[in-house]
């Protein structure tokens, strides 16, 4: 049986898909539905093991042409820092990420309350920001 979070993750991989205008399969349904209970910026490998435990005939070909497939539609974030593994992120609110250079854990870092990317950064005279794709690196204390 379902629990709360389940079924709302299952709502919400929907829903995205729909606005997306990407046909829903079982496949894409399971890959969604287990990145969206995901904090930690998992890759496809990642995402490959804890989809198949709950699908066990899932391949990392289909998964990957799950990811491919949502990403382009604009559903989910195809992340690459540096020469490590693509990551991919669910959060499509305008933020950064944030890489810590120890333990390689990625969070999702948002403007502060009341700023815009115009704000933060010197850009050019009438320049629109219409998204945000920058990695920042440090030492997250633990």
């Amino acid at each position: 049986m379902a629990n709360s979070k389940t079924s709302s993750n299952r709502s919400m991989a929907t829903s995205l898909v729909r606005k997306a205008g990407v046909r829903m399969t079982q496949q894409r349904r399971a890959v969604l539905e287990t990145i969206l209970a995901s904090t930690d910026h998992p890759t496809a490998a990642m995402l490959y093991e804890r989809t198949k435990a709950h699908m066990p005939g899932i391949s990392l070909a289909t998964v990957y042409n799950c990811l491919e497939t949502m990403a382009e539609a604009g559903i989910i974030n195809h992340l690459n820092f540096d020469n490590g593994p693509s990551r991919f992120c669910p959060n499509l609110e305008p933020h950064v990420h944030l890489l810590d250079d120890t333990n390689n854990r990625v969070l999702d870092v948002q403007l502060k309350p009341g700023l815009c990317p115009e704000d933060v950064f010197d850009l050019p005279e009438g320049t629109c920001v219409t998204r945000m794709d920058a990695c920042l690196h440090g030492n997250i204390p633990v």
